[in-house]
């Protein structure tokens, strides 16, 4: 395949592929029956890869209500968005937080609806939310004793499910094969060629069933998945909840087991507590470059010379900000509402950092995580922590590490590397002075076309 008239660092170059990139110069002839596509002087991109989303709760979120919108205020509200949904099958809702209505369990939501089965997320991903119809639709009663579900005093199951994705997966049998197509070709759609899909509870299960999507062509991406104890490979995707922080030592042993197997780490740190915790454990540890932090939601200054000292690097999502944060100025105090999700300052530090979704807790679409972390905006228009701010550049360059090594230099089009390809419809210079208006021209995937725009005007050579 072929691709002409591309903008690649301020000179006009033509690509020449399969698998791999074979050529890149400029006035490359069509070869007979060659598969040209003209980028009309077009931005030519590595293909970008999102470091943090869950892509099976993203495909599922296109098909859900979201139960934390800005309408959303209190119950009132929420029992009118949840009535109003058609059908009779389950109901999935999706971003709510307690602000709305409390703590709900499962008699809270039958107030708001009992007839059809109904389970709600809070915006964390960490708790499912279950009504009466739902917890008798798939029996919860008789899961009572498993970890994660929540009963009362008297043993009966309050409809909350704890960090049990999978396992209510399962339950629901529910056929993934539509949405995982649909958000794989809106993941072409924006030029991203992979992702790293950072879901705790992923096993050996859930990497067959991604590489099965694969194969069959469903999904078009790279997929990198990190998880658990039961994922055979991968970084060992790390929990730390500040409220039920695991024995030191015993943290440290699962470590050094890990390591044995020849594993990283992904620590999930929100909080400051958390933070200095999973640096503790990785100090008695030997460092592993591949290490990760993810989220760093908040870095005081004081943090920064012992991050820099483990070695990791961090994993940021600046699209929380304009998602969220009218929210995070209410709820957050002072002292920590500048250190949120922050990137110049550590990278100041000498701290590798890179930018993410967080999908679907955060926006998916990279080119409002990359325009969040240049002027880091709210909806509302207010600025948070304005210190913080990157160019596009350099917001740009966390989409294009290499995945399984996130301190290596970025990814570059050059004649040797992987046929993952974004073509934008302007050159560089034109996209990057409002990168929100960025629209993709064609995106290829290990030499295969996998998305091209309404009018990309392909071509064959003769």
């Amino acid at each position: 395949m072929l691709i002409v008239n591309a903008d690649l660092d301020g000179c006009r170059v033509d690509v020449r592929f399969n698998q791999r990139i074979e050529e890149v110069a400029a006035g490359l002839k069509p070869r007979p029956d060659e598969q040209v596509v003209d980028a009309q002087g077009g931005a030519l991109l590595p293909g970008l890869h999102d470091h943090h989303m869950h892509f099976l709760a993203t495909a599922a979120w296109a098909n859900s209500v979201d139960c934390g919108g800005l309408l959303i205020s209190d119950a009132r509200s929420l029992r009118q968005l949840l009535q109003q949904q058609s059908g009779e099958g389950w109901l999935r809702g999706v971003n709510y937080h307690e602000s709305v209505a409390g703590d709900l369990l499962r008699w809270q939501i039958d107030d708001l609806i009992d007839q059809r089965p109904v389970r709600i997320q809070h915006r964390s991903g960490k708790v499912w939310m279950l009504n009466s119809a739902a917890v008798e639709r798939i029996n919860l009663q008789a899961f009572a004793n498993q970890q994660g579900v929540e009963v009362d005093a008297q043993g009966v199951v309050t409809g909350r499910l704890f960090r049990l994705d999978d396992w209510l997966r399962e339950q629901l049998a529910s056929d993934l094969v539509t949405d995982v197509k649909a958000l794989s070709d809106e993941l072409s759609s924006y030029g991203i060629t992979g992702f790293t899909d950072t879901s705790a509870t992923n096993t050996d299960t859930t990497a067959a069933l991604f590489a099965d999507w694969h194969s069959q062509g469903i999904l078009r991406q790279r997929a990198l998945l990190m998880g658990g104890d039961q994922l055979g490979d991968g970084p060992l995707k790390i929990i730390l909840d500040e409220d039920a922080l695991p024995p030191l030592p015993d943290l440290i042993a699962r470590l050094g087991r890990a390591r044995a197997a020849g594993r990283s780490f992904a620590f999930h740190c929100v909080s400051h507590v958390e933070l200095l915790y999973a640096l503790s454990a990785l100090d008695a540890v030997k460092t592993d470059h591949r290490d990760r932090i993810e989220h760093a939601a908040v870095v005081f200054d004081e943090v920064l010379p012992m991050l820099r000292e483990s070695g990791v690097s961090v994993v940021t999502q600046p699209g929380f900000l304009w998602q969220r944060g009218a929210r995070y100025l209410q709820d957050i105090n002072d002292r920590e509402v500048n250190y949120l999700y922050r990137h110049a300052g550590i990278a100041a530090a000498g701290i590798n950092v890179v930018v993410s979704s967080d999908a679907p807790y955060g926006p998916l679409n990279p080119w409002q995580v990359l325009h969040t972390a240049t002027d880091r905006t709210t909806r509302e228009g207010l600025i948070i922590g304005a210190g913080e701010c990157v160019d596009v550049e350099t917001a740009l360059t966390g989409y294009l590490r290499h995945p399984q090594c996130l301190t290596q230099p970025p990814r570059r089009i050059t004649v040797g590397v992987a046929a993952d390809i974004c073509v934008l419809k302007k050159p560089w210079r034109e996209a990057v002075k409002n990168v929100l208006d960025v629209a993709v021209l064609a995106t290829v995937c290990d030499g295969e076309l996998i998305y091209q725009a309404a009018d990309p005007r392909p071509t064959v050579g003769i």
